[in-house]
């Protein structure tokens, strides 16, 4: 019958193969809570024994590099920077100075074409003299011959004989019905019976305050209103009105006032 085990269990002994096969330590046994320490001494010495050499490689980049000669580079020094304390409690600011502007003052500049205008008349000026004043208008004489029998101003009078009369015109003498012509182009502003001893009276305006007047005519040849050209027949001589026998009595008027008519004939 099989012996049963006291306890419960077996317990296995080695056998004397199994003890003779294990090789023995040569250092005693350590506990395991000896071994802890050693261990990370092991590590630190290892460690500081790679950053050596990584060092090294560092300071000798051409004999880590395969032999290779490269030529260090050349580092600019570091300026010292001045050490700043500050108390405890110390509060920074960080404020922007005010920043003005002043306007420019205002500069005036003639404008080119001005500029250029001035001193185009400044040498027209200095270079080209003053254009003469023409003295007559151009104005052409009433008839094909000119004969005066009384000329502008004082005379005696031919149909009361009264001495100091001022004549307003010249007469022109001429046979009945001789042609009358306009001094120059202009428009009929009057054309007919003066009541003042014209006669039968012609006015034409030739513009800029200048007029002309034909009287004691015999025939009236144009109206009112009409433009005539300069030369062109108006009329025929007359003795109507106050007259003493055929005549042109001629007249030129410059701002509804007479002057001598022989300035502009």
């Amino acid at each position: 019958m099989p012996s049963q085990p006291q306890h419960g269990r077996r317990r296995a002994f080695p056998t004397s193969d199994t003890a003779k096969r294990r090789p023995k330590s040569v250092f005693p046994p350590t506990p395991l809570r000896e071994r802890s320490p050693r261990f990370g001494a092991a590590a630190a010495v290892t460690g500081l024994i790679a950053m050596s050499v990584l060092s090294a490689a560092q300071a000798d980049p051409g004999r880590a590099g395969g032999g290779q000669n490269l030529a260090p580079t050349a580092q600019a020094p570091v300026a010292a920077q001045p050490v700043i304390n500050a108390e405890a409690g110390a509060s920074l600011a960080f404020d922007r100075p005010v920043v003005g502007s002043k306007a420019a003052p205002p500069v005036t500049v003639a404008p080119p074409a001005a500029a250029a205008a001035s001193a185009v008349k400044t040498k027209t000026e200095a270079v080209v003299p003053p254009a003469p004043v023409e003295t007559t208008p151009g104005l052409k004489a009433p008839m094909a011959s000119i004969n005066v029998s009384s000329p502008f101003g004082l005379r005696v009078n031919p149909l009361t004989g009264a001495t100091g009369e001022w004549h307003t015109g010249i007469d022109l003498t001429g046979a009945c019905s001789t042609p009358v012509f306009a001094a120059g182009s202009g428009t009929v502003v009057e054309a007919g019976w003066s009541q003042y001893g014209g006669g039968n009276r012609i006015v034409v305006d030739h513009g800029n305050g200048l007029k002309t007047t034909y009287n004691h005519l015999a025939s009236i040849g144009v109206a009112v209103g009409q433009a005539v050209a300069k030369g062109a027949q108006i009329a025929g001589v007359g003795s109507t009105g106050n007259s003493t026998g055929c005549h042109l009595h001629f007249e030129v008027m410059v701002n509804d006032k007479t002057v001598d008519p022989a300035t502009f004939i």
